[in-house]
């Protein structure tokens, strides 16, 4: 889903994947995805990205521009987005077409190569090696080091299996059955939302979060400027942007989003995937992890990071697929707190990018301020709203 309707549970991948979709650019129109148009249909003098759908050209272009290191006028005209009067838009145009046809022709239309795969931050991809600095090395009259008589045969690291992982997790949360005995929650919070063009224009935003057993989720986010909206009713998942749109989330993150609703996600991790392996042990945030990987159907691998002696989540991190880039994404649960119900509840969750698709730059931080367990929730509160009219929006 493209923006952050990162639900505040523990395992939460939602708000995430819807901010991007409700809010895409502070004060900024998006289409209605309902209709599932594509760009070329949407907006003007598009040659490169056809069939790319229209709800996702702008986060495509961020894409690209945070691959590059670049702003969107490195190529356009602000506010003028169709004019050809720029070099580098023709050249971008080419790099698109390449990067579509490798895939298609070396990796049966695999998204392996992309605009990161060459330029990795700058305009310009190096095409020569970088020599080390010659600081540290070894002197030309120092003797090379002697090679070991005999190999060493080191014996391969054991890791816990995945199903021991997930159970440890469990309990650490305060176990089954308490975890069980909780039907709804209701959550008070703040953060830095990300408005502006890519999320670069944070702003100060109070956050209401209801989730209620089996899989109901409603987020409502309030800024100065705006109030927007996300959630996931029974069925499908929306998201409200700041012109009022309603809009369905498109695939693959419709999928993602109805995983992450399930109340009881924690308990259900392994029905999550249709396989699971753990790759090692890495670091977050200067703690040891086991990294669990699980495989979606019909999905790109999801990595879980699991402290190795609370055995509390830590991070969750993916790859969201593209027109032409996947983008990364990752969420870190921090501040483990007891709530009255003696279960465990991450109050900061840290997003990087701030929202699903947007530049790798940005990042942005929930926190939360109050959690109430198992007090009526209002029904209308899951209700999907009714959608406003959407203005033709214009690049």
């Amino acid at each position: 889903m493209s923006r952050p309707l990162i639900c505040m549970r523990s395992v939460g991948f939602s708000l995430g994947l819807a901010l991007a979709t409700a809010v895409v650019v502070f004060g900024q129109q998006q289409p209605q995805q309902n209709a599932v148009r594509s760009a070329e249909q949407q907006f003007k003098n598009i040659k490169a990205l056809t069939g790319t759908r229209a709800d996702q050209l702008n986060v495509t272009m961020h894409g690209i521009a945070g691959a590059l290191g670049v702003d969107c006028v490195h190529c356009h005209v602000w506010d003028q987005w169709d004019l050809d009067v720029k070099p580098t838009k023709e050249v971008a145009r080419r790099m698109i077409t390449m990067v579509r046809q490798v895939n298609k022709e070396y990796f049966g239309g695999a998204q392996v190569v992309t605009c990161y795969t060459c330029h990795r931050g700058s305009p310009r991809p190096l095409s020569t090696a970088l020599l080390p600095d010659t600081i540290g090395l070894r002197g030309i009259s120092e003797p090379a080091p002697a090679l070991p008589t005999a190999e060493v045969v080191k014996e391969p690291p054991s890791f816990p299996s995945p199903e021991s992982i997930l159970a440890k997790y469990v309990q650490a949360l305060g176990g089954e059955q308490a975890i069980r005995k909780i039907t709804s929650r209701t959550i008070i919070a703040k953060r830095d939302y990300p408005a502006g063009p890519a999320g670069l224009a944070p702003v100060p935003a109070e956050v209401e979060i209801y989730e209620q057993a089996p899989n109901l989720t409603a987020t409502i986010s309030k800024a100065e400027k705006f109030t927007v909206s996300e959630g996931f009713d029974g069925e499908a998942a929306w998201s409200q942007n700041v012109a009022g749109v309603v809009s369905n989330l498109p695939e693959p993150d419709q999928q993602r989003a109805k995983r992450s609703a399930d109340f009881y996600e924690s308990l259900d991790l392994a029905k999550s995937y249709e396989r699971m392996e753990v790759s090692g042990i890495d670091k977050v945030n200067g703690l040891e992890a086991y990294v669990l990987v699980g495989y979606p159907h019909d999905d790109t691998p999801e990595k879980l990071f699991f402290d190795v002696k609370t055995g509390l989540l830590l991070r969750r991190s993916a790859t969201l697929p593209g027109s032409v880039l996947a983008y990364p994404y990752q969420i870190d649960y921090d501040d483990y707190r007891k709530t009255g119900s003696g279960v465990m509840f991450p109050f900061v969750i840290r997003t990087v990018p701030a929202y699903p698709r947007a530049e790798a730059v940005t990042n942005s931080t929930i926190q939360a301020l109050e959690v109430k367990e198992n007090i009526p929730i209002d029904a209308n509160r899951f209700t999907r709203p009714a959608s406003k009219s959407p203005t033709p929006p214009g690049r």
